[in-house]
């Protein structure tokens, strides 16, 4: 089990189920109105004069809902109670949240419940936006892999950056070793960016690029953005490590990549690039990746570009983050490798990124699209320090988005496109997500903000344990419910489950 716990130990009891508190989080999907819940109001006064005084689970009876629907307070009453520390019963002047079922839909349930006499109107939770956070850059609207300019409706084939960046735009405190051809570290886009590297191909300490598919995979990780100047990387603050690592011919040694990683990792790294690989294995590298991973360092590298079914090594390793390649139209790249090993792809072709010159040039292949993905494990890492290679991996694969290329991108997992199609908005917010808690009639219900794609990964566990040092026994995988923007799971309250803790599996 990999244990990622999307918020600390919770103990469910009876007293959740009266301020029980709606997970609900609008989805950036093409969805207008809210699939998961509705907005209900009850008569209040000498319109509905039986209703005072009731509780929430006496209200919800009232109004008949369908199996597995539950009814809420609305956000206000929820912070009031909250800050006053105050208790009593549900304020009728106030809306109310129902949870629609898996078994129903919205429509039907507002169409359902705008009958009832009790009730004064039910309505849909309509989704509005503000503006995501898009970057000075002046040419920022050529780098279609943030934002594609062709989208149009649902079909979005980009990472979402936009959208991810109104979590975060990254943190200093993260570094990340690029392992290429070195960089031009002096060029402003790096500028207060760049800690000490080395170069291995040299033997020296100015791991100057001699080539320039170093420096555009350090601009598309890295660039700095928001200055008015040029174009903008995946991650605005992280620091990064220049380790040259291949020669002014893009090409090296396994030893020098192996040394390279150690580097790395003993001078404080925590996302490792390597867009390289080779066509044999190797013990000393595989060891010195297997030791980066074990060490807590995230590890991303490429499928390669020969069009074939067979990943190159490293990326072949199975503890590896491998990323193959998409176009402008969510389609697997003619060039980009694929196999059992792969995990997810990322856009690959036409990517705007910096020269050595400090001008901008158009890269294709899988090397810029595993920039893209150690970019977002950068992000990853600013808002949770503590990730691990593994956990950043659960989070990338449960946030990517499926079925979006050709007939080949089959549900869940494929050769091809891995687990789809990197979406960092989503890879965030699952992140970032802390489950909520209540209880009714002895039935436990815990429920959280997921990415549409965790229907298909089902990344989660739930365990639970008499108090919370334990014992855990993990509960089945039949309690799960999933829908496009959120996941519940229920189970039964027993003395034997008061502490609960939810994780993404392997």
């Amino acid at each position: 089990m990999r244990t990622l716990l999307l918020a600390a130990l919770m103990a469910v009891t009876p007293l959740a189920a009266i301020f029980s508190q709606p997970a609900f989080l609008p989805s950036k999907a093409a969805h207008a109105t809210a699939e998961d819940h509705i907005i209900v109001k009850f008569r209040s006064g000498s319109a509905a004069p039986n209703l005072a005084g009731l509780a929430l689970n006496e209200l919800a009876s009232a109004l008949s809902l369908p199996a597995g629907a539950e009814l809420s307070e609305d956000h206000f009453k929820i912070a009031e109670r909250t800050l006053r520390k105050s208790s009593g019963t549900p304020d009728l002047s106030r809306f109310f949240y129902v949870r629609v079922p898996a078994t129903t839909s919205a429509e039907n349930l507002v169409r359902q419940l705008s009958g009832h006499p009790l009730v004064e109107y039910a309505e849909l939770d309509h989704i509005g936006s503000g503006g995501a956070t898009t970057p000075t850059d002046p040419n920022f609207s050529s780098q279609w892999h943030h934002k594609n300019p062709n989208r149009s409706g649902s079909f979005q084939p980009d990472i979402h950056s936009t959208e991810a960046w109104d979590f975060t735009t990254g943190s200093t405190n993260v570094i990340v070793a690029v392992l290429d051809t070195g960089l031009a570290y002096t060029l402003n886009e790096f500028t207060n960016r760049v800690v000490p590297g080395y170069d291995f191909a040299n033997n020296d300490t100015d791991p100057v690029d001699d080539h320039g598919h170093g420096t555009a995979v350090a601009g598309t990780i890295a660039a700095n953005a928001n200055n008015n100047t040029l174009v903008a990387g995946v991650d605005w603050k992280c620091r990064i490590m220049p380790l040259k690592v291949l020669d002014a011919n893009n090409i090296g040694f396994y030893s020098w990549w192996a040394s390279a990683i150690d580097w790395a990792v003993s001078n404080g790294c925590k996302v490792i690039n390597l867009s390289a690989g080779g066509s044999s294995s190797d013990i000393t590298l595989t060891r010195a990746i297997t030791n980066a991973i074990a060490r807590g360092v995230i590890f991303v590298t490429i499928t390669h570009n020969d069009g074939v079914g067979t990943i190159r090594f490293p990326g072949n390793l199975t503890n590896c983050i491998t990323v193959g390649a998409t176009d402008q139209q969510d389609r697997r790249t003619g060039f980009s490798n694929f196999g059992s090993q792969i995990d997810l792809v990322a856009p690959g072709t036409n990517i705007y990124t910096i020269s050595t010159g400090g001008g901008l040039t158009y890269w294709w292949g899988t090397s810029f699209s595993a920039p893209q993905v150690s970019g977002v494990a950068a992000l990853l890492c600013s808002l949770r320090p503590s990730l691990t290679h593994y956990q950043v991996a659960d989070l990338l694969s449960a946030g990517a988005e499926d079925r979006v290329g050709d007939a080949s991108d089959t549900a869940g997992w494929d050769q091809y496109y891995g687990w789809g199609r990197l979406n960092a908005y989503n890879t965030l917010l699952l992140a970032r997500t802390s489950p909520r808690a209540s209880t009714t009639n002895g039935q436990a219900t815990l429920w959280w903000a997921s990415p549409p794609n965790a229907s298909n990964r089902q990344p989660y566990r739930v365990s639970f344990a008499p108090s919370a040092t334990g014992p855990w026994t993990t509960a089945g995988l039949s309690n799960f419910t999933y829908t496009s923007t959120n996941t519940t799971w229920r189970g039964t309250l027993t003395p034997s489950n008061q502490f609960f803790r939810v994780q993404i599996r392997p």
